[in-house]
């Protein structure tokens, strides 16, 4: 009975792990297409993955100004780190550095259970 249980909770914490790597799998797509649109100045494109809340936050328009004057105030955009992800409060996060002049900052995207964006900071590196 007790091997059985053992083998029960092995399963549930088997599936759990395998959802939660697919959610974080998922939301690495979602910043790495997120951030091709930034990187080509499509900001309608990046805001498609948005969350309603986000969507409402944060529109094409507002991105619009904000993509670019981080390389203004940086310097030329160069490289793209590869993304790292984490989980926090329920949410996936994906860090992905950025090299801006001689600048690092961080492009951090979280997101819900269905793999839509419900945060997006930049930030000095970590």
């Amino acid at each position: 009975m007790m091997l059985k249980s053992a083998c029960v909770i092995g399963v549930v914490l088997g599936l759990g792990a395998g959802l939660a790597h697919a959610a974080d799998t998922r939301c690495q797509n979602t910043s790495r297409r997120m951030l091709d649109h930034l990187d080509r100045g499509d900001y309608s494109g990046a805001t498609a993955d948005f969350d309603a809340r986000m969507k409402a936050a944060l529109g094409a328009d507002q991105l619009a100004r904000i993509w670019p004057a981080i390389a203004q105030k940086l310097g030329a955009r160069g490289a793209r780190e590869p993304a790292h992800g984490e989980r926090a409060n329920g949410y996936a996060l994906v860090v992905t550095p950025l090299h801006y002049g001689k600048s690092l900052v961080d492009a951090q995207v979280a997101c819900d259970a269905d793999g839509k964006v419900a945060g997006f900071y930049i930030k000095p590196h970590s």
